[in-house]
């Protein structure tokens, strides 16, 4: 039933549906009361340290806390025609224990249909880590292969709240909840709440655009932007210092001088040389055709005003994004 489900738009040819039961905050993990006393988010210590390989043996209290159902949504003349793809990413919470990793993870599983997500995901981040600038760009800690052919990808779990569960929380702050909050430092100062939001939007605004300004500076188009795709390390306004961080790296579009001139892209450079790489549904490859397509259609012949209408269509995306939190909160 489609009233079970609540739709996230992604970017200007995708979208994704998650239960309505998680739809308040899909992202937002809750370690247990206990668990949070004994674990601590795992990160990874240095930007270009390699990828680790997970077991199954290496997770422990793995639980579902969002479901991500794939459209391909195409533009064509005017005409949009959507196609719901039977495959769907899961997303989990859990504890990890293995060598040099210990902690609260986010786990994505991605179907076999979806390998070319997933692979594409895996290669943006170890581009982005070998850059050196990864620091509002989520952490990819590392993968494994399951035993029906799923891909897991393994992320520190530092930021948990997107930005719009956020902006649902902000807009529900009204003149009733602030004279619940009420003290003094009101009293000498009553545009104190204003002021406090003021300074947690510019804290989110420079964190987003800084991860943006790092893919760019690692020649990756995220090409996914909204707002569940920042997330933010807290939704308390009175905390002093917020961490922002980009993640759904996988649309990635690469756009180095080899890939616009006709090389392969960031997944087939990863896979390069896998027996197992299955073609799968290729929809990200679909999407950056289009991302091409549409530089044509406005005048862009030369690899460098492909790149720039690339960057320009991610800013413009971002804007959005930012206007959406700004408006909504």
């Amino acid at each position: 039933d489609d009233d079970d489900f609540m739709s996230f738009s992604l970017g200007q040819r995708m979208s994704w549906r998650c239960p309505r039961a998680v739809a308040k905050a899909p992202w937002e993990l809750r370690p247990r009361a206990e668990s949070r006393r004994s674990l601590r988010p795992c990160v990874r210590c240095r930007a270009a340290e390699p990828l680790y390989e997970f077991n199954a043996e290496d997770f422990s209290d793995l639980r579902q806390i969002g479901e991500l159902a794939l459209k391909r949504i195409d533009s064509i003349s005017g005409l949009t025609s959507v196609d719901e793809v039977k495959a769907t990413v899961r997303v989990y919470s859990g504890a990890i224990c293995a060598a040099g990793f210990e902690g609260m993870v986010i786990a994505k599983e991605y179907p076999e249909q979806c390998a070319d997500l997933a692979a594409n995901e895996v290669a943006a981040h170890a581009r982005v880590a070998r850059s050196g600038h990864c620091e509002n760009v989520c952490s990819l800690l590392g993968t494994y292969d399951g035993r029906v052919g799923e891909r897991w990808l393994v992320f520190s779990n530092d930021c948990i709240y997107p930005l719009s569960y956020w902006c649902e929380q902000a807009k529900g702050i009204g003149e009733q909840k602030q004279q619940r909050n009420w003290t003094l430092l009101s009293f000498i100062d009553p545009e104190l709440d204003l002021k406090r939001r003021k300074a947690f939007l510019i804290q989110v605004v420079r964190g987003a655009l800084g991860g943006l300004q790092q893919l760019h500076a690692a020649e990756l188009l995220h090409q996914n932007l909204t707002p569940d795709c920042v997330l933010l390390s807290t939704v308390d306004e009175r905390e002093k210092q917020v961490k922002v961080k980009l993640r759904e790296l996988s649309f990635c579009v690469s756009v180095g001088e080899a890939n616009l001139r006709g090389g392969g892209t960031l997944a087939e450079l990863w896979e390069a040389g896998r027996d197992d790489a299955g073609e799968g549904m290729n929809v990200r490859k679909q999407r950056e055709m289009d991302l091409w397509r549409r530089s044509e259609e406005s005048g862009c012949e030369s690899y460098f005003q492909k790149k720039n209408f690339g960057i320009a269509d991610d800013i413009y995306e971002m804007g959005l994004v930012l206007l959406y939190m700004i408006l909504k909160s």
